[in-house]
């Protein structure tokens, strides 16, 4: 198989009789306007990788099941470049010599992603260097266009039109293929060439770069109620120093912000366990699983079926008639998050992906989404009371069949309209599931003043009811009201330490984004007073561990032992990994998993570890203990009375 040249000097805007799907002549202020139409950082991979899912599908779509779709995409930031590959359906002389005219397209298919021929345009006149190769069968066509970008900034009329240059062909990755295609952008100086630097957004890696293109690339599809496209996708970065990365992947699906975090919940789910509690409101909330509340993130999806219901939440969002017109022709589905806070999108990008600081790669707002593909950057949702909801909500409205202008970022204004409104009436759902959230999250607005009256008038009323009035070697507690969360049991934990009732830890760090809440280690030297004593010391631990030093180990840290039973069952945390669990209280679900050995019974505490833990826990199936508790409840009552704990602990853990 040759190279064929007869492309060689071919300009690909040159007048033709070409009677293909042209719309008007590819004159310099059309391709200009065009170029004024992509302002994206991301534009150029957008285009890129939508040609090759756009191919392969088609592709897909002859052969069916036995043809397994290939991608590979490069970011080289030291050369900077991108290339994108595929094993589509490649391109003959004639589509690869009038690809790069504007309003022009050779797509064709329900389902494809692009079809208004701008594209290419934009690929090939934007920037300094655009190199096109494709297969079909015996047919190898390789060709280069430069000076693409200055032609078309340039008003003195002295810069020719480019024309191609035949080269050899060269796609490593169609060799065993019998079509497919590769494009590739290199990155100039030429006014007005975006991206100029690969680098800015702080990706290095070829796992950062995927998930990056999976949020503002096609590469990131939303689907969301339609069968799902997964080509087998390879990303290869070459850092700026010259260092290879390379990941592979066919979770081609937007990074939906319910992925993202540790513990969400969609509407649906809330819904049917609220339902399946008898009682009022309140008592409902109360009864609801922990899994159910202090969420980090609560998620939804409202096909249109769902829109178009005469019950719908949506119905009194809708302008009219023709909004109902347009959900049904344009099959318009919703997807939701609500954030805890806003600052997660801070945590995530720096943190999790650990991009460029402060840059938020993904952010609350409405984000328009058309035929699988997201369009744009998110626009505000206008809200006109507690607006500080639209850093928290992140709303997709996705159009089949949308057809935004060119640049893939403008619709129509009657399609925008509908998307604002639907996206208001969304928050305004997830604003009826606030207490479901973590706490001490949420916007300051009007109310804050009535807000803190309430939250310091609730506070005195649970230290009336609930004191913790306890002096301890001669001095008081400062807490005055027993533990009401997790931050509490932290507080008066750490109180504990101070006061010297309990001895021994030496703290790292507590942390709350963490997979565990805490790092400690023990120090038990010789002449430390550390050893159980039934009668002196009957808070110290074993004999034989004095003297005593260990490594790090790690602590959690819970308001109820119930809720470490959730983490372990939902498998966020491992029972294996802990070392002492610091909690205020526990009821008898702990036998769900564990058997309790109570440590303030008789001699029981001459084998504790940690000085002052009140239980050891012991896996039910296998009896290997796996860590120590502190109740502290429990802990508290045995100061203030002894001999009345210890008979209640007899009771309650060990006389059933």
């Amino acid at each position: 198989m040759n190279t064929d040249h007869t492309l060689d000097g071919f300009d690909p805007l040159a007048p033709t009789t070409l009677d293909a799907t042209s719309v008007e002549d590819p004159t310099k202020p059309v391709i200009l306007n065009i170029l004024n139409s992509y302002t994206g950082f991301f534009d150029v991979f957008s285009e890129l990788i939508q040609n090759a899912l756009d191919a392969t599908q088609a592709k897909a779509l002859k052969l069916g099941s036995t043809f397994q779709p290939r991608i590979s995409v490069l970011v080289d930031m030291k050369s900077r470049h991108v290339r994108v590959a595929d094993n589509g359906v490649g391109m003959d002389q004639n589509e690869l010599k009038f690809c790069l005219r504007p309003n022009i397209t050779n797509k064709r298919g329900a389902g494809l992603r692009g079809n208004k021929g701008v594209g290419a345009t934009y690929l090939a006149y934007g920037f300094s260097f655009i190199r096109l190769q494709a297969k079909q069968g015996a047919s190898l066509l390789a060709a280069v266009l430069g000076g693409g970008r200055k032609w078309a900034e340039d008003s003195s009329g002295t810069i020719p039109r480019p024309k191609f240059r035949v080269e050899a062909f060269s796609v490593p990755e169609l060799e065993h293929e019998d079509s497919g295609a590769c494009f590739e952008i290199i990155l100039g100086d030429a006014p007005g060439e975006r991206p100029r630097d690969l680098n800015w957004i702080g990706a290095r890696t070829a796992e950062q770069w995927l998930q990056v293109l999976r949020i503002k690339s096609p590469l990131g599809g939303v689907y969301l109620t339609t069968a799902k496209y997964k080509p087998q996708v390879t990303v290869s970065v070459i850092d700026p120093e010259g260092t290879k990365t390379e990941t592979h992947t066919d979770n081609c699906e937007y990074y939906y912000p319910h992925e993202i975090f540790r513990k969400v919940c969609s509407l649906t789910d809330i819904q049917d366990a609220i339902a399946k509690i008898p009682g009022d409101a309140n008592t409902k909330f109360s009864k609801l699983p922990n899994e159910f509340k202090k969420l980090d993130c609560m998620w939804e999806i409202w096909t249109k079926d769902d829109l178009l219901r005469e019950d719908s939440d949506f119905e009194t969002a809708f302008d009219g008639s023709d909004d109902r017109i347009i959900i049904d022709r344009h099959n318009v589905v919703i997807y939701g998050a609500f954030l805890s806070s806003a600052k997660q999108w801070n945590e995530f990008n720096d943190d999790v992906l650990k991009l460029r600081k402060g840059q938020r790669i993904m952010q609350g707002g409405l984000q328009l989404a058309c035929d699988s593909m997201v369009q744009g950057e998110p626009f505000v949702i206008p809200l006109t009371s507690t607006i500080g909801y639209q850093a928290n909500a992140h709303i997709i409205v996705h159009f089949t069949e949308g057809n935004p202008d060119m640049g893939r970022k403008v619709f129509q204004p009657e399609l925008k309209a509908l998307a604002d409104r639907l996206a208001v009436r969304t928050v305004t759902i997830f604003k009826r599931y606030l207490q479901h959230r973590r706490p001490d999250a949420g916007p300051i607005g009007i109310t804050a003043s009535r807000a803190l009256h309430d939250w310091r008038k609730a506070q005195e009323n649970h230290r009336d009811a609930k004191p913790l009035a306890l002096q301890l070697n001669e001095r008081r507690v400062a807490m005055i009201s027993e533990p009401q969360q997790e931050q509490d049991v932290i507080a008066l934990f750490h109180e504990l330490l101070g006061m010297g009732v309990l001895k021994g830890y030496q703290i790292f760090a507590t942390s709350q984004n963490e997979t565990y809440d805490s790092l400690y280690a023990l120090s038990y030297p010789e002449d430390g007073g550390f050893r159980f004593d039934r009668a002196k010391r009957p808070l110290g631990v074993s004999d034989r561990l004095v003297p005593y030093e260990t490594e790090p180990k790690v602590l959690e840290y819970k308001y109820d032992f119930e809720s470490l039973i959730d983490d372990l069952e939902q498998e966020t945390k491992s029972a294996e990994h802990i070392d002492l669990v610091i909690c205020w209280k526990t009821s008898k679900r702990y036998k769900d998993r564990f058997f309790f050995k109570p440590l303030l019974v008789g001699d029981e505490g001459a084998e504790r570890i940690h000085f002052g833990a009140t239980h050891q826990a012991f896996s039910e199936s296998s009896q290997d203990r796996r860590f120590e508790v502190i109740v502290l409840k429990d802990l508290l009552s045995y100061l203030r009375n002894p001999a009345e704990e210890e008979a209640r602990q007899r009771q309650f853990y060990k006389d059933e």
